[in-house]
């Protein structure tokens, strides 16, 4: 898309969202598709209030591949705490993640991302969309947005782009998230402290540095029990890194 066209679906957007009060507070419902080892498919909820958003995914129990798997599932998770908070207006990024059995309250970069925005248009959920690409920590995430619906942001930690992404999925093809409906509301997500939604074991944030330290840590401390346990324990092969983040800037 040429640029006098990006600019000008930028200041639509901006101006719509700016004088279209409804649009403040907003419940956008996703389906993730997740092509890992276990494929399987979650719903996902992006949460929007203000300049402020809340993604949470929320695991359910249908599996792509597998039907017996499917009953397997059932039950197993009862709780849903991976929630991410972006704050746009304060370029802050907080979220919660586990380390063993203990889940902790991190604190991230709020990264400005680089989007070419591309000519490709495709209705998606009823909307037209167009095609934006982006590389994120490692990996290229290829989004749909909505010009139409003047709220640039999207599931997770994506966001920047002059409307709603209606779809985004990195081009390996492991992770999808698609728009399934929008309600126009606040939900009262935002009238708790974020630091509350979850037990953790620390109150103050940590960096995401440090917890990838310590989640280091950690499995060297597990593999140095297992070891006293059984001295004749092969080596061990770290995993190479998965997830959505591959790479960080620290480590470029």
């Amino acid at each position: 898309m040429k640029t006098k066209a990006c600019i000008f679906l930028l200041i639509l957007s901006l101006s719509l969202y700016s004088q279209n009060s409804n649009l403040n507070g907003a419940v956008i419902h996703y389906k993730i598709l997740n092509n890992t080892g276990r494929p399987n498919t979650l719903d996902a909820i992006l949460f929007v209030n203000g300049q402020v958003t809340i993604h949470l995914p929320k695991y359910s129990t249908k599996v792509l591949n597998d039907a017996k798997q499917e009953a397997k599932e059932k039950n197993k998770m009862t709780f849903d705490p991976f929630y991410t908070k972006v704050d746009h207006k304060a370029k802050e990024i907080l979220f919660f993640e586990s380390i063993g059995q203990q889940l902790f309250l991190i604190k991230d970069d709020y990264n400005q991302l680089k989007w070419d925005i591309t000519e490709e248009i495709k209705t998606i959920g009823g909307y037209q969309s167009v095609k934006a690409t982006t590389i994120y920590r490692g990996r290229k995430w290829v989004a749909w947005f909505a010009p139409e619906i003047p709220l640039p942001y999207g599931p997770w930690k994506l966001h920047g782009l002059p409307g709603l992404i209606t779809e985004v999925y990195d081009e390996t093809g492991m992770y999808t998230w698609r728009i399934e409906k929008i309600e126009y509301r606040r939900d009262g997500i935002f009238d708790k402290e974020f630091s509350s939604l979850v037990e953790t074991k620390n109150i103050k944030p940590i960096s995401v540095k440090q917890y990838l330290e310590d989640g280091e840590e950690y499995d060297t401390n597990v593999e140095a029990e297992m070891r006293q346990m059984n001295p004749s324990m092969g080596a061990v092969v770290k995993a190479p890194r998965g997830g959505y983040e591959l790479k960080y800037e620290w480590e470029e």
